[in-house]
């Protein structure tokens, strides 16, 4: 019992956030065809606000991995938001929509940096053990491995492609 409490104080973002996220629901799909300026101005600070923001206060300890998870959450939140309010209804939501972009935007460079790291690495040469060891600490190391062994096959199949033109 000692160990499920403690659990639940590391990790009460998994208890709350799905209330808010089934209150948010609940209201959103209940008050079709009726939603106002409050409501919706409701479900989108709860879902693109208040959600994300107590993941980050729940993890913040892990540093900038819990930040990065915060805006996917805060962009999610958002296509939550545009899902449950119908698009006649929608005045806030068509100001907010566009930084939902934004953000998908910036976890997209985000992302394509962590990866070029990996490519880098096996392609200057390095085995996939020594481009592990190189990869940025903010992958998982799942992925890192994965992209690791996929930068390693592209690397064996240019090499394949280069022999083949030599030959010809």
């Amino acid at each position: 019992m000692k160990l499920e409490l403690n659990s639940l104080r590391k990790h009460w973002f998994l208890l709350l956030a799905p209330l808010i996220v089934a209150v948010d629901c609940h209201v959103g799909l209940s008050s079709r065809g009726a939603v106002d300026r409050l409501i919706e101005a409701g479900l989108l600070f709860d879902l693109a606000a208040v959600v994300p923001g107590l993941y980050w206060l729940c993890y913040r300890r892990r540093g900038r991995p819990a930040l990065v998870r915060a805006v996917a959450l805060a962009c999610l939140g958002v296509w939550v938001a545009l899902q449950l309010v119908p698009e006649p209804e929608r005045d806030l939501l068509n100001y907010a929509a566009p930084l939902r972009y934004l953000g998908l935007a910036a976890l997209f460079w985000f992302e394509l940096a962590l990866g070029l790291a990996v490519y880098r690495s096996i392609f200057k040469g390095a085995s996939t053990e020594q481009a592990l060891a190189q990869a940025p600490k903010d992958l998982p190391p799942w992925v890192a491995k994965l992209m690791a062994l996929e930068a390693g096959l592209w690397r064996r199949a240019w090499s394949v492609i280069k022999r083949l033109l030599r030959w010809r």
